[in-house]
């Protein structure tokens, strides 16, 4: 080779000139090459307390890093723009949309109308607790059908991946509620879709997000709030709630990390390799994150003067049966529109049933 030749030509002539010189040469052969940086801006409007955030700052954002400097090419230069800075709770579509921001995640429970094909963890409550299964299954449904990655064309976004942080929903609540008979009557503030599960209990559903829910019960305007362990702990719901229902609602999908196009097509591949590898294992890293401290939530809340209710398995056999068609009623929307929904939910669910997950309603039979 001409670069070995080069070295043992160097290496003759240089022999009594000394060492220092000839490592100067062999350098001189093996130039270093110029590592690129490139500008992102991240954003979400919740803080870092806010667990989909947290896990951008600790997988997903050091787990592009990581990869890229395997190889050493390029550099990302990050920009966070969390906490409101760019966009309010909710706002992150739009910005990642308008070009706002390059990239970031969107909690999609708030877009329903636009991203209904997403839906599909709030059309199938009381099915599986198992955040990380959700993640894999709902990723291999985007991979399988385009519905999922069209719904983001007219949205100038590219989308990385799905994943979730509610692993079970459960009710916290001012109020005591040791039965689902306890649920009638009750304010219960939601993040939209899953309000259906508890009005045919009686409850009357107000939409809020994480970022109001404390305030929403601590001035008296909701009763109860619909959550999940992990949040109970992360943002001191236990502060205003002293009692814990676990209704074993089951978890969702309800984030993406998607990128604007513009930026997407700027990138290089390798970094886009990078990214939707990190953004599958942000969806591992999140379920993961979720159970381990949604299990240390009921400890929490009665170390904190709280109490815990579990919910009798038979009424929520009973609960999940009194809910309306959600499914059925998704399915029939989505189809009208040419989208295979009904093949989408019979694979979901038979995903499910593989993992003997301990589903209260077939929702696709």
């Amino acid at each position: 080779m001409k670069i070995e030749r080069l070295r043992s030509t160097a290496k003759t002539t240089l022999t009594g000139l000394g060492g220092v010189v000839l490592a100067a040469g062999v350098g001189f052969g093996s130039p270093a090459v110029a590592q690129e940086e490139i500008d992102v801006s991240i954003v979400s409007g919740f803080s870092p307390a806010v667990a989909a955030v947290r896990m951008l700052k600790e997988s997903f954002m050091p787990g592009v890093d990581a990869r890229l400097a395997e190889t050493g090419n390029y550099k990302i230069n990050w920009q966070e723009a969390f906490s409101g800075t760019l966009a309010k709770p909710a706002g992150e579509l739009e910005a990642i949309e308008t070009g706002l921001a390059d990239m970031g995640v969107i909690p999609t429970a708030f877009h329903a109308d636009k991203l209904p094909v997403y839906q599909i963890g709030y059309v199938t409550p009381f099915t599986t607790t198992d955040l990380v299964l959700i993640h894999e299954v709902v990723d291999g449904l985007v991979d399988k059908y385009p519905a999922f990655r069209d719904t983001w064309t007219d949205l100038n976004q590219v989308t990385l991946s799905a994943s979730g942080i509610p692993d079970n929903y459960i009710l916290c609540s001012s109020e005591p509620i040791n039965s689902v008979a306890d649920i009638d009557g009750l304010k219960v503030a939601g993040a939209g879709p899953n309000l259906r599960w508890i009005e045919p209990a009686g409850a009357t559903g107000v939409t809020g997000s994480l970022g109001n829910f404390y305030q929403l019960v601590e001035t008296g305007v909701v009763d109860a709030m619909l959550v999940w362990g992990e949040a109970v702990v992360s943002l001191k719901f236990y502060e205003v709630c002293e009692n814990y229902f676990n209704a074993n609602l089951g978890g969702v999908n309800s984030y993406v990390i998607n990128a604007n196009q513009q930026a997407w097509d700027r990138f290089p591949d390798e970094v886009k390799d990078a990214m939707v590898a990190a953004a599958k294992q942000y969806g591992v890293d999140i379920g993961e994150f979720a159970a381990e401290l949604g299990s240390k939530a009921r400890e929490t809340f009665v170390a904190n003067g709280g109490s815990v209710v579990e919910i009798d398995p038979q009424e929520r056999a009973k609960w999940a049966a009194t809910l309306p068609n959600l499914a059925q009623e998704w399915v029939d929307s989505l189809e009208a529109d040419g989208v295979p929904a009904g093949e989408i939910l019979t694979e979901y669910m038979q995903a499910m049933r593989d993992a003997d997950q301990p589903i209260a309603r077939q929702w696709d039979q």
